[in-house]
């Protein structure tokens, strides 16, 4: 009989071995005492490395056409759905602690982005799609 977990496990793995080719830096971070202020970095959290792949969303469209929520058929399911620049894939077993919304993710050393988590989806298994935006602000 098939154990299920290990199944999925062997197949993460590979997943990971295959694809996960670029070098990310996590770069925790929390709240300021104000909720306007900027994020600062995490004293309580500690950043760490990962192997990963990095997947960029559709090009943006020309002037003169319409946005890509407009020719969807359902525009309020368009509206609610989380506006991302990028996803950044990675198995995450390995990994210290878990990546909150509005950590940093540093690509490449010497580094080619700086991005800011938008949202995590969980799905339940160990290799999460980070959904994140460009930034330029450091913790």
């Amino acid at each position: 009989m098939i154990d299920w977990n290990e199944a999925s496990a062997a197949l993460d793995a590979t997943v990971a071995e295959v694809f996960d080719r670029e070098t990310f830096r996590v770069v925790p971070t929390a709240r300021r005492v104000g909720v306007n202020d900027t994020r600062m970095a995490d004293p309580d959290r500690t950043g760490f490395a990962f192997m990963g792949s990095i997947h960029f969303g559709p090009a943006a469209l020309a002037p003169g056409f319409s946005h890509a929520s407009t020719l969807m058929s359902d525009r309020d399911r368009a509206r609610e759905m989380p506006a991302h620049e990028a996803v950044i894939t990675a198995l995450s077993t390995d990994w210290p602690e878990p990546v909150k919304v509005e950590d940093q993710i540093v690509w490449g050393e010497p580094e080619k982005g700086r991005f800011l988590i938008a949202a995590i989806p969980v799905d339940g298994g160990k290799r999460l799609a980070i959904f994140v935006n460009r930034t330029k602000g450091r913790p």
